[in-house]
């Protein structure tokens, strides 16, 4: 510690931090609305209409007033999705672009040029003598954003008349290349009158022509119904897009626009989707408006959603649930993500006397979208318990079924039998409180025993074992069938899964977005201390906590940087990366934030049975929160079957652990998934799974296992042997997986292998031995080695080997 500061200064963290939530979020939103236009252009670029023709792309470009790189990217990848001539239309999208700034730029006067260009040319040439450097460039790259925004706000009749051009260059190409066909007149026939019609009606919403609210209202559900149909033939995952979109634009327009727009959104995205479906989507909006208006808004996402499953089982029949109930699901959770994150997306706070009734109303509208949230993953719980129960209950016979069972088994032996005037006449009654009985203990045991009968009766029947026999013959029949017919646990495990995804990610967002104000005061009287003078310190987040320092002033600094970041570091309790600074103004921010303790490099091989596909699929990937896996899938089986269910697991794995999801949740998903796909099958559908979760801020491993084969840690020439003896995925309802944790540290080496490494083998003496003199050699040469090793016999299964080296953070 230095001497004390010499005058006092302010400290305002809360204002600082709901400063930086909001600056944070805002740069968030705005990649995520980049990343939706160029989705939303890639739709319209491969939408065919009349004649082969494709011109929702280029009215898309030429109507937007912003975003139009996103869309030019777009477009271009549609381009090359979609059409024969992609370079065409590339080329078409590039030059419409060029065309548009230079004609906004020429013929375009509703600006004065020099008015517009001078602050520029002032910032680029210095004359601000009071910016420093980076202020200068800062602005100077604003002002060159305006300017360049600018050239793309011409007229409506400059942008039609653009379109027409451009689409007419393509026209002339094809009707060129056909041969003058009638066909590819028609189609530029077609083009020359849809394009500047659509470029007219975007352009009221995109173009900043909001003048006139019945028109904005007009071009919004001209937009909306042509993104919907635009991704009528798209699925994902076998999902139909267009459902999801239908249904997602269906709550959003409900929940932000009121309820007379949300219904004629809603009638008007199931018209675009298919008109038959339309009243699904109207009874999911005026369901979800009822429940808001008695406050109970995540009720009213899932009964929104359920009314769309309910209308499509009673068009299509059950069996189109198994399609529509996932699309649903991802629909209502990707509403319920944006009520959460981007709904109430905190504005800068101002300096004014009611900043803090600000401050304290948008802390109040963060905890009620936890409680919706919440909500929503309670309604989940209980949805799925229900299902639960009535799967349970489908996987018995009923009473009238076991009565009508028993009662053909005694009337196939009973017909031609000497007793049946004794049996069926004098000992009536005995008789049928036999019968009685059987039913009841097929109801609770699931057979019948010989015991179960009377000794007279047994006595005086002959066919007592028969008839014995054919009712546990037809009972175990009847239940076959029922639990092949039964799906409703199927949907028990998807409501499940969605309120564990939700649980997992409130529990992440509470813990690596929590502030803790006592290490916040800490550290601000360090600054003091240190004679660096702050408007305000923000300290946040648990395994990856981050430290920014609004305002900072560095010049009567009396301890370097390096002390600076070891200082700070001792009193977070971890080790911090150097400070970065920004320059905004005449503003800088510092921020610090936890450094990885490790880092990784690896290398992987597979050598397959007989030369053909393998059965094994090998993954190296890692996340956005700084964990690094290894995946090893083996399918059961050979050939394309086992490489289908292994590539299926490997690659569902990577989407659900690359979005931030916890391994746990991510392979019972699977797990429910494999099974519910091979329950029809007649053929094995199963999958080892060696899945290594290593957290690279803390070098903490989790070894996952499900029936995977053992994995090794080398260090120091000791092999560490961690294996389990669980089930593959997909064989049995509840998870079998097995999770041994091992703190890594730098120069170690994890090897992981599959089952066909052991083949011949299976005590582990040669790899052991080899592993223990191979702390020296690369990841590469250790994997080749080991499966070499294992295919040199005659008959050997698929063989993989991944082979991991670990190291410091700045190795790497």
């Amino acid at each position: 510690m230095q001497g004390k500061a010499k005058e006092k200064e302010v400290y305002v963290p809360k204002k600082e931090r709901h400063i930086e939530q909001a600056a944070w979020k805002a740069r968030l939103l705005h990649l995520l609305q980049e990343a939706l236009w160029a989705c939303c252009a890639w739709l319209f670029g491969q939408a065919p209409m009349l004649f082969g023709t494709y011109p929702l792309g280029i009215s898309l470009l030429c109507a937007s007033s912003g975003h139009l790189l996103a869309i030019l990217l777009g477009l271009v990848a549609s381009a090359f999705w979609q059409m024969r001539e992609p370079l065409i239309y590339v080329c078409t999208y590039i030059v419409a672009a060029i065309v548009r700034a230079v004609a906004s730029a020429v013929f375009d006067s509703s600006r004065s040029r020099r008015e517009l260009y001078e602050p520029v040319r002032k910032r680029m040439r210095g004359q601000e003598a009071t910016a420093t450097s980076e202020t200068s460039r800062t602005k100077s790259v604003g002002g060159l954003r305006e300017v360049l925004l600018h050239l793309f706000t011409e007229s409506v009749c400059l942008r039609m008349c653009t379109g027409v051009v451009c689409v007419f260059l393509v026209a002339l190409y094809r009707v060129i290349a056909g041969g003058f066909r009638y066909y590819d007149l028609f189609a530029a026939l077609f083009v020359l009158l849809v394009t500047p019609a659509a470029i007219l009606v975007y352009s009221v919403s995109l173009g900043g022509n909001n003048t006139h609210r019945v028109l904005r209202e007009i071009s919004r559900a001209a937009l909306l119904f042509s993104l919907v149909w635009a991704a009528n033939a798209i699925t994902i995952a076998g999902l139909p897009l267009a459902v999801m979109l239908a249904l997602f634009f269906t709550l959003y327009a409900c929940s932000v626009e009121g309820a007379a727009l949300g219904v004629a959104a809603a009638i008007l995205c199931g018209v675009a989707y298919h008109p038959l479906y339309a009243p699904a989507f109207l009874i999911a909006a005026l369901t979800y408006l009822l429940f808001k208006s008695l406050r109970r808004e995540s009720t009213g996402v899932v009964l929104s959603a359920l009314s769309v499953l309910i209308w499509w089982s009673y068009v299509d029949g059950a069996v189109s649930l198994l399609q529509i109930l996932p699309s649903a699901l991802v629909a209502g959770t990707a509403f319920t993500l944006y009520v959460r994150l981007f709904a109430n997306v905190p504005v800068e706070v101002e300096e004014s006397d009611d900043s803090q009734v600000r401050l304290r109303m948008e802390g109040t509208r963060r905890q009620d979208a936890n409680e919706r949230f919440r909500g929503i993953s309670d309604a989940f719980s209980s949805l799925s318990e229900m299902f639960y129960n009535l799967s349970d209950r489908f996987r018995r016979p009923g009473t009238l079924d076991l009565r009508r069972i028993c009662d053909s088994s005694f009337d196939a032996f009973c017909t031609d039998c000497p007793n049946k005037t004794v049996c069926w006449g004098l000992e009536y009654s005995g008789t049928l409180a036999t019968v009685n009985n059987l039913i009841s203990a097929l109801h609770t045991k699931g057979k019948v025993q010989r015991t179960q009968i009377p000794p007279a009766l047994r006595h005086r029947c002959e066919s007592a074992d028969a008839i014995l026999e054919t009712i546990n013959r037809e009972c175990a029949k009847l239940t076959g069938e029922m639990l092949r017919n039964n799906r409703t646990e199927i949907f028990a495990m998807d409501y499940e899964s969605a309120a564990n995804i939700i649980n997992d990610a409130l529990e992440e967002d509470d813990g690596e977005y929590r502030f803790d104000p006592e290490l916040e005061q800490k550290i601000a009287d360090y600054l003091k201390d240190a004679y660096i003078h702050a408007h305000g310190v923000t300290v946040y987040g648990a395994r990856r906590r981050q430290i920014v320092v609004r305002g900072v002033d560095v010049e009567q600094a009396t301890v370097t940087v390096e002390t600076l970041r070891s200082d700070l570091g001792e009193l977070c309790g971890l080790e911090l990366s150097r400070p970065v600074f920004e320059v905004e103004g005449k503003s800088s921010t510092m921020t610090l934030q936890a450094k990885k303790k490790i880092a990784v490099i690896g290398a992987q091989n597979n050598i397959s049975a007989d030369g053909g596909v393998s059965g094994d699929c090998l993954n190296l990937f890692s996340n956005k929160k700084d964990y690094f896996y290894a995946l090893l899938c083996d399918g059961m089986g050979a050939g394309k079957e086992a490489a289908l269910t292994s590539n299926l697991c490997s690659v569902f794995l990577e989407k659900m652990l690359r979005a931030g999801n916890r391994a746990g949740t991510s392979l019972r998903m699977l797990n429910n998934m494999i099974r519910s796909r091979g329950a029809d099958s007649t053929r094995e559908c199963s999958s080892t799974v060696d899945l290594m979760e290593l957290d690279l801020m803390t070098g903490t491993a989790a070894f996952i296992k499900s029936g995977a084969a053992p994995s090794f840690v080398v260090r120091g020439g000791v092999v560490h042997r961690l294996q389990a003896g669980t089930a593959p995925i997909g064989i049995i309802c509840a998870l079998d997986v097995q999770s041994t944790p091992f703190s890594l540290k730098a120069g170690d080496t994890v090897v992981m292998i599959s089952d066909g490494i052991l083949q011949d083998d299976p005590d582990c003496k040669w790899i052991t031995s080899y592993l223990a003199g191979a702390s020296g050699v690369s990841p590469e040469e250790i994997v080749y080695r080991i499966c070499l090793h294992a295919a040199e016999g005659e008959e050997h299964d698929d063989c993989s080997a991944i082979a991991l080296r670990i190291q410091n953070a700045e190795q790497n």
